[in-house]
């Protein structure tokens, strides 16, 4: 009996102690699960003031943006996860036309507080960075914005003006205490913006603060914030450099060069990482992983069109935090319910937002785009030079600048790639036409220039095109990889682009009123303030003073066209003036570019020599289509060849402005407009390009009819010449 028992205890003992064993591992693994705590980083940027899901410049609701849908996938984070932080990554204000009702036309008071500011008070932002759009509107403007926001603005690469890049103008980093499943963590967060706001906003800083290059910066400081934190995050506005702009998307280089950050939240390129294929040759960038050079990175698009998230894994042993696992991910927001409590908020200034933008502020006759803008002279461009050229004429009149020279440079800002393409229908024009005609909040500028000033100018404009070899029978790509708000085309001057020839070497035939221009010559340039501050770098290195009573007058080049379609008392005829044009060869082989799959219509229309429909579609797209350039003289169809007497006309139309002119009658610029645009109507008459001809007959009308013109001619003088004029073209037209 006794054996028995002791077997049985024994049995039980062996049991129990395996069980024991069995266990334990289990009971170790939960422990070191314990061990191991979730920090959830929610991230936006680029928010641009796109509150709403709504596209103001097509008057229509939006599914794929707006902050007030991001806020929702926010607070489905906070739902499920218990340790959440939310930071932004600067470019928040500035950009949709909601953004500038408050900026510009209807100006919050000092003390008042922005929507989207207002949006970000609500959502509980711990931080945010400043981006480069922050500038757009001034210091005192981004001060403002700073005061009124209950979290922190941060910035350590921007110092105050003459401090030798020691003194900080915005608050550099901040360090947060942070609950992680009931025990404290220290964040050190900081931000960073390119330097190139130095020449984009070159008018609101010069003189004001200093930049140093994003990398120099964090070398300086994330040691320091590392030294006295458990956790570095790093808010950069900068983003992935894939070609040669390494300063201004300097994240690789900041996660390769820099120790101490633990997580890297970029922005400024408008793209999404992970889930990127655009970066999967960048050295050091991992999209299966999410990490750049081995820290976990993430980039939430733009507009409010995704949520990031960084998911940290972290380990707590005696005060000390590692990172053990880190998840990176990005969400969109379509089919997102958007916050009611968000929508509510600004819900009375997107109303008035909504008011503005459908207001009526002229009208136009034809229907234009920008489909063909980057391969020949254009419609749209045609009516942001000929309104620039009207604001400055007026405004020098009576100034040391009167009698120079008056050129005009302007850019499609919306020619393809991200920004789809300029369309604006016949008939009314409202506010939102406006903001798709000249995308950005740009004040007007005027800068002077000598001959070679120019030709630089139009030489980095002309870096838009790819070299051509017209030996290759293979199909050549037109477009190189080029941003199209740098590619400006300059009215005033007559010229041509030699795709044939390398960077540099392309502009050629550049005359000024029908003479060569050359190096002694100067020019005064309307342009904007991004461009007149170096943006772009068509005025590097060179002297290039501005006109300086404009800096302060801050008169926004969308409102000059606004103002001129005003003062025209009539609707708007849109026209080209084709002052430029690629200069044509032969080639052995097509010269493709792809544009809107809209452009074939167009080429119809207007009866486009210079470029043909393939019928072929951009892969990947739904809306683009693939063209040939065809490299002719004649960019539009022209009439059969009128009766001989058209040249007689156009010559003593000459003579009969020419002894006006000598009596005093037509004075002031109107003498040179009246005698380019009959001497270029002369020229395609010469070469037999008849429609073109036309066109710069017609305009010679339009110069004529300019109420700014009003004070530079008799009435009857203005009355004969315009019967002349319109004889003339109805020659021309062989009618």
């Amino acid at each position: 009996m006794l054996n028995t028992k002791m077997a049985n205890v024994f049995k039980k003992a062996a049991i129990v102690s395996l069980l024991f064993m069995f266990l334990m591992p289990m009971t170790a693994f939960g422990e070191e699960n314990d061990d191991v705590h979730e920090l959830m980083i929610m991230t936006t940027t680029d928010i641009h003031s796109y509150l709403m899901p709504y596209d103001y410049m097509n008057d229509s609701e939006v599914d794929n943006y707006g902050l007030v849908k991001t806020a929702t996938l926010i607070d489905q984070i906070r739902a499920n996860h218990d340790n959440t932080i939310l930071f932004d990554n600067g470019d928040i204000f500035q950009g949709s036309l909601l953004g500038e009702l408050e900026a510009s036309i209807e100006p919050l008071e000092p003390g008042d507080t922005q929507a989207i500011i207002k949006a970000f008070n609500e959502l509980d932002y711990a931080a945010v960075s400043i981006g480069n759009h922050e500038f757009n509107f001034g210091l005192d403007f981004l001060d403002n914005a700073i005061e009124t926001s209950n979290f922190p603005w941060l910035n350590a690469n921007v110092y105050e003006a003459g401090t030798d890049l020691q003194e900080h103008r915005f608050q550099p980093y901040e360090i947060i205490e942070h609950e992680v499943d009931g025990k404290t963590i220290t964040l050190g967060v900081i931000g960073f913006t390119p330097p190139q706001i130095m020449q984009w906003d070159n008018l609101h800083l010069d003189g004001n603060v200093e930049v140093e290059h994003i990398v120099e910066s964090a070398k300086r400081y994330v040691p320091e914030l590392a030294e006295q934190t458990d956790l570095v995050i790093a808010l950069a506005h900068t983003g992935v450099n894939t070609g040669d702009r390494e300063t201004e998307h300097a994240a690789v280089s900041l996660a390769r060069e820099v120790d101490g950050i633990d997580a890297l939240v970029m922005g400024h390129a408008h793209q999404t990482f992970p889930g990127n294929s655009g970066y999967d040759r960048v050295e050091g960038v991992d999209d299966a992983t999410g990490t750049i050079h081995g820290v976990p990175a993430v980039m939430s698009g733009s507009w409010g069109s995704h949520l990031g998230t960084i998911q940290l894994d972290l380990k707590e042993e005696n005060g000390d935090w590692t990172v053990v696992s880190s998840k990176s991910e990005v969400t969109g927001v379509e089919d997102v319910e958007p916050k009611e409590s968000i929508v509510d908020l600004i819900a009375s200034v997107h109303e008035r937002t909504l008011d503005y933008v459908n207001s009526a502020v002229g009208t136009i006759t034809e229907s234009f785009n920008t489909f063909f803008s980057l391969v020949m002279d254009n419609e749209v461009l045609q009516l942001v030079n000929d309104a620039q050229l009207w604001f400055a004429e007026d405004y020098l009149k009576g100034t040391e600048y009167e009698d120079k020279p008056l050129l005009s440079a302007a850019a499609p800002f919306r020619a393809g790639y991200r920004g789809g393409y300029t369309e604006v229908d016949a008939g009314e024009i409202k506010v939102r036409d406006l903001a798709d005609i000249y995308v950005y909040d740009n004040t007007l500028q005027v800068v002077e220039v000598d001959g070679d000033g120019l030709v630089q100018w139009l030489e980095r404009s002309a870096e838009s095109f790819k070299q051509i070899d017209p030996e290759k029978t293979e199909d050549q790509e037109l477009l190189a990889s080029f941003s199209a708000f740098n590619y400006d085309v300059i009215e005033g001057v007559e010229y041509q682009i030699d795709v044939t020839q390398p960077v540099g070497e392309r502009i050629t035939n550049l005359t000024y009123e029908g003479e060569p221009v050359t190096s002694d010559m100067t020019f005064l340039v309307a342009t904007n303030n991004y461009r007149a501050g170096g943006g772009g770098d068509h005025l590097k290195g060179l002297d290039a003073p501005l006109v300086e009573s404009l800096v302060s007058l801050s008169v926004e080049n969308r409102y000059v066209i606004l103002d001129y379609l005003e003062s025209l008392g009539e609707p708007y005829t849109p026209y080209a003036s084709y002052n430029w044009s690629i200069k044509p060869v032969e080639t052995n082989g097509r010269v493709v570019f792809n544009s809107s799959i809209k452009g074939a219509d167009h080429i119809d229309k207007l009866g486009l020599l210079a470029v043909s429909a393939t019928g072929e579609l951009v892969e990947d797209s739904n809306s683009g289509a693939v063209y040939t350039y065809n490299f002719t003289e004649e960019m539009r169809a022209g009439k059969d060849q009128p009766e001989q007497n058209a040249e007689q006309a156009i010559a003593e139309l000459e003579d009969l402005m020419n002894s006006y002119i000598n009596e005093g009658a037509v004075k002031g610029p109107l003498v040179n407009q009246l005698g380019n645009t009959l001497r270029q109507a002369n020229h395609h008459h010469s070469h037999e390009r008849y429609s073109q001809s036309v066109k710069f007959m017609e305009n010679y009308l339009n110069h004529l009819n300019r109420k700014p013109n009003e004070r530079h001619i008799e009435g009857s003088v203005k009355d004969e010449l315009e019967e002349k004029a319109a004889q003339t073209i109805d020659l021309l037209k062989n009618k």
